[in-house]
């Protein structure tokens, strides 16, 4: 019985610091391009997928390379998996709402130059609009036609053609890695 009453305690107490940390030290990502933007090392080591997170890890992060179930096709089932297996949870649509301390981010793919399947990544940002960071390109908030991007399943993606979803990265929930150890590996 002793037991289960300090048990409890430490659930509880665990949460209070996880809302007090959210509420406090925590905000939806900004967009902030300076920030991933530099020229150099930020900018040309991490893609849209460390963008989307919001995560630098400076190795170019693939959906499921930090928990080994990495896509091996850029098709929507295959990089959902990779990405939920490093953290990221599904959610319905636009207007569901991300869990105490998260952020949306959405996936769409498509063939690139009419032979390279690939994937993409958008981000919510704190005023509710979208951007994201083309691989190795600069961040920015407007799609292909240059319109600020309300909503990127309706957004012009380009090539991205097939719209997958929309997910919450939860801080603290998700871990992203990559392949290229000094970037340019």
């Amino acid at each position: 019985m002793c037991k289960k009453v300090v048990e409890y305690i430490v659930r509880v107490v665990k949460t209070v610091v996880r809302i007090n940390d959210c509420y406090f030290f925590w905000n939806v990502p900004e967009f902030e391009p300076e920030r991933w933007n530099d020229g150099a090392t930020v900018q040309e080591c991490n893609n849209c997928y460390n963008y989307a997170c919001n995560i630098q890890t400076n190795t170019y992060a693939q959906p499921g390379y930090a928990s080994g179930n990495q896509a091996s096709q850029m098709i929507c089932q295959e990089v959902t998996d990779g990405a939920v297996s490093d953290g990221l949870k599904p959610i319905n649509n636009l207007d569901e709402q991300c869990e105490l301390c998260g952020h949306k981010v959405a996936l769409a793919v498509g063939i690139l130059y009419d032979i390279y399947p690939d994937y993409h990544w958008y981000r919510q940002d704190k005023d509710g609009t979208w951007s994201h960071k083309p691989g190795e390109g600069t961040a920015r908030n407007t799609d292909n036609s240059e319109d600020f991007i309300t909503d990127p399943e309706t957004a012009d993606r380009g090539d991205y053609s097939t719209f997958c979803g929309f997910f919450c990265v939860g801080k603290g929930e998700v871990r992203i890695d990559g392949p290229r150890i000094n970037c340019y590996g």
